[in-house]
């Protein structure tokens, strides 16, 4: 039997060929995202270690906890005289001082903005130094300085040439050296500038402080021992670490912020094989059909039931096996790819070698095999169910059986009744993802009986069309249960993309609604790099507030505080000047109460923890430890997301609790009879001497909070239309295999008078009539989730649901048109067949 099986799949490898290349783009889908987060890894891994790598103990000052959402929390410089102290603990080598900042860099007047740091940093020497001089020499004097390499080459920076860097204090610097990092030529998406550490103080203004202090053992000392004589000897005021550990420790911060690309890439992965299963599903149905003579032969000639069932599924077998190969290969490939399509997002991912790991190599035969496998067990136990007798007559048509539509209805009804509870009870957000489920798997089992009147009713104009046009309607309607499984693999791809731009495009609309109610300011001055938690200098501030032109500026800053195991942000903003840039709207308390340093909190967040005005809320802050502020207002949870957070504190209390001087935001209001083209006059030439600081309207202003948004969406629809190709390629698939059984009927119709044009019009039609279905499910159920989806979300804050109708229209054209395509080859292949040999088919 299984030299039958390998005959039987090779003699069928035309047939098998699209199922193949499906499950191939799925496991290629899933090995290059778990390829690409693996290198991602593994280079951030050795960057960090890199960092480190001569340094035992690192000193510095101690924080509650190291990291937020992936950004590593600011910490206070440390004394001068720390370094003394630490070098005369017994068994310290080396106590090598160290600076680190921020420091733009600006080439010939141009200023290098890189999508990630631009770093300024005092020159250490190995071993506490990470950087090694490739061409010329260490700084040694404060106007001296070393770029790295990929800087250096990308801006055509030479030695002896004159940069400027602008940190807190800005200052012309000769370029005197350059320097790699490792085996590179700098740290990825960055910039580095290494001055003396004189020179460093004075432009980030440490005065004789320092950021830290690496720290080498003397031989034969073993590090734990001498962290622990260092903590003796300074106290509980400073954090002495193990570098390594703190090498770890940044990387896994680093990796947070591409954690959530690894779940969209596994998300992704996971829908493109759901896609692949139905068609996988579809094709082993088409041909067990289409060998039930064959098989009824096998039986009547002494093979058992059990014997057919491992031969169908021994096929399945080596399909999935051939696809995992083929698909890990490609895998390694799309890997790269996916990292470019990345960066062209704006999604930075580290530079370097791909990484293949064993666990990568057996998840892609894992996932080929299984799913391949597992879609097949249902055509192979009706094949095993064939009975002899079959061979003496033609097998009857399949039949939607009563369990099968009763599973049907009751899993939509479930899927309707979670999300009637989601958006009438109250229930978690995430049950809606139950909903979907539930949604799915009704129609993937209600399909079939539903599928002939659907089809009529979209092949209407089809069907006015003419003959062609009727007789493709009425090919798709006879045989409901393939017709059904190929338009919902591609409905399910269509929905994905119908879902992720209505709510895209809803919470867009939302921020930008909401900010246009609650901001009042006539302009906004925030960084061209978005940064986290701001990246403004705060002479920004300073200048603009004193321009004649400008009445009112009011600034904002963000931070990071522990609430329990979670992290969440906050805003602080100056309660005198805030009122008169925003509209704010108080349900209880005011803003005024700030300046006692207390807390305001979003509505939903009162009512989640069952706070009101006068209670206490404990949060834990990275450079202070925990604290208790009293509630003074609430605010309303649209004028709470427009300042980004949902807990408000004043800058004075932000002072107390944090060593951040970053502003993230300046509202400006212009003076009374002001002309607007003087005033952004006069404000760009304020901001004149910071090329980060960008001057936005209101439109430009949203457009920098919804960035990231669009990102991700542009993101996620690129990828997914992987899975629509997959289920093109079903539509493909089926309708070539559908031409084997339909061969009689075809050279039949040829016969009364059908032209070959004709006739592959009518097998496009068909491949078009399953593309409209598909579109109609997938848009509406994907823009039905995503209504949903909003107006679950508008508990905690208004959200407006906002129907990208062009988007939406664009997305059926093309699906259209793809349908179209699909069929192309199937429809030559039906217009080439011999009359004569068709009609004598049996």
């Amino acid at each position: 039997m299984w030299r039958l099986t390998l005959r039987t799949t090779l003699a069928r490898r035309a047939r098998l060929a699209l199922t193949l290349l499906a499950v191939v783009l799925g496991v290629t889908f899933a090995t290059g995202g778990l390829v690409l987060t693996d290198t991602s890894t593994r280079l951030l891994d050795d960057q960090f270690r890199t960092a480190t790598a001569g340094v035992d103990l690192t000193v510095r000052d101690a924080v509650a906890f190291d990291s937020a959402m992936g950004v590593e929390v600011a910490r206070d410089p440390l004394p001068a005289d720390l370094p003394a102290r630490i070098a005369a603990v017994s068994g310290v080598a080396t106590a090598q001082p160290l600076v680190r900042g921020q420091g733009l860099l600006e080439v010939a007047g141009t200023p290098v903005v890189p999508s990630g740091a631009s770093v300024l940093a005092s020159w250490a020497p190995a071993p506490a130094g990470s950087f090694t001089i490739r061409s010329g020499r260490p700084p040694a004097a404060d106007d001296e300085v070393v770029l790295d390499e990929d800087t250096a080459r990308g801006h055509r920076v030479r030695l002896g040439d004159t940069v400027t860097v602008r940190a807190t204090d800005t200052a012309p610097l000769r370029v005197v050296g350059l320097a790699g990092f490792g085996d590179r030529g700098g740290l990825p998406n960055s910039t580095v500038a290494l001055v003396t550490l004189p020179s460093a103080q004075r432009l980030l203004r440490l005065g004789a402080g320092v950021s830290e202090v690496a720290v080498v053992a003397a031989p034969g000392v073993a590090p734990d021992e001498l962290r622990s004589r260092i903590t003796a000897a300074l106290g509980a005021d400073y954090e002495v670490a193990a570098s390594r550990d703190i090498a770890a420790a940044g990387a896994a911060a680093a990796r947070d912020q591409l954690s959530w690309l690894q779940l969209v890439l596994l998300a992704l992965a996971g829908a493109a094989l759901l896609v692949g299963a139905f068609l996988i599903a579809n094709t082993f149905s088409i041909v067990v059909t289409q060998r039930t003579r064959e098989l009824a032969l096998l039986r009547a000639a002494g093979a058992t039931g059990g014997q057919v069932l491992r031969s169908v599924l021994g096929e399945a077998l080596l399909v999935g096996l051939t696809a995992s190969a083929a698909g890990l290969a490609l895998g390694v490939a799309a890997a790269t790819g996916i990292r470019g399509l990345a960066r062209a997002f704006g999604v930075p991912l580290p530079a370097g070698g791909l990484v293949l790991t064993g666990r990568t190599v057996l998840v892609a035969f894992a996932v080929g095999v299984l799913v391949t496998v597992g879609s097949a067990v249902g055509p192979a136990r009706r094949a095993a169910a064939v009975a002899p007798v079959a061979a003496l007559r033609e097998a009857a048509a399949a039949r939607t059986g009563r369990v099968r539509v009763v599973a049907g209805a009751l899993a939509a009804v479930a899927g309707l009744a979670a999300t009637a509870a989601v958006l009438a009870a109250d229930a978690p957000v995430p049950l809606l993802g139950v909903a979907a489920l539930g949604a799915v798997g009704g129609l993937a089992l209600l399909g079939p009986a539903l599928t002939p009147a659907l089809v009529r009713l979209v092949g209407r104009p089809l069907a006015a069309a003419g003959v062609t046009g009727r007789l493709a309607t009425d090919s798709a309607a006879r045989t409901p249960r393939r017709t059904a499984a190929t338009a919902l693999a591609l409905a399910l791809g269509l929905a994905l993309i119908s879902f992720m731009a209505v709510l895209g495009t809803s919470v867009n609309s939302s921020v930008r609604q909401s900010y246009a109610e609650v901001i009042s300011a006539d302009h906004v001055v925030e960084s061209a790099r978005n940064e986290m938690l701001g990246g403004l200098s705060p002479a920004v501030y300073d200048r603009v507030s004193r321009l004649p032109e400008v009445a009112v500026a009011s600034r904002l800053r963000y931070g990071h505080w522990r609430d329990g195991d979670a992290t969440n942000a906050l805003t602080a903003v100056d309660p005198a000047t805030l009122p008169r840039v925003t509209k704010l709207r108080f349900t209880a308390g005011n803003l005024a109460a700030l300046d006692g340093g207390g807390i305001v909190l979003a509505e939903h967040v009162a009512r989640d923890r069952g706070l009101a005005v006068g209670d206490d809320l404990p949060m834990t802050f990275s450079r202070t430890g925990t604290h208790t502020l009293p509630v003074v207002g609430l605010l309303r949870n649209g004028d709470a997301r427009a300042l980004s957070t949902d807990y408000l504190i004043s800058l004075d209390t932000f002072a107390r609790h944090y060593s951040e001087e970053m502003d993230a935001s300046v509202l400006i209001r212009t003076a009374d009879g002001t002309d607007r083209a003087a005033a952004e006059r006069a404000i760009k030439a304020a901001l004149a001497d910071t090329p980060t600081a960008q001057l936005r309207d209101q439109a430009a202003a949203v457009a920098g909070r919804t960035e990231m948004i669009d990102q991700v969406l542009g993101l996620v629809t690129v990828l997914l239309m992987l899975a629509v190709l997959i289920a093109l390629l079903g539509i493909t698939n089926t309708l070539a295999l559908s031409i084997t059984e339909r061969t009689a009927e075809i050279g039949l119709l040829r016969a009364v008078g059908m032209t070959r044009r004709q006739l592959g019009w009518m097998i496009r039609a068909e491949a078009v009539l399953v593309a409209a279905l598909a579109s109609v499910l997938g848009i509406v159920l994907g823009a039905g989730f995503a209504a949903a989806t909003v107006r679950a979300l508008g508990r905690d804050a208004p959200t407006v649901l906002a129907v990208p109708t062009g988007r939406l229209l664009l997305v059926l054209a093309v699906a259209l048109v793809a349908g179209l395509l699909a069929g192309l080859l199937p429809a030559r292949r039906a217009a080439r067949l011999d009359v004569l040999a068709a009609i004598g088919t049996p």
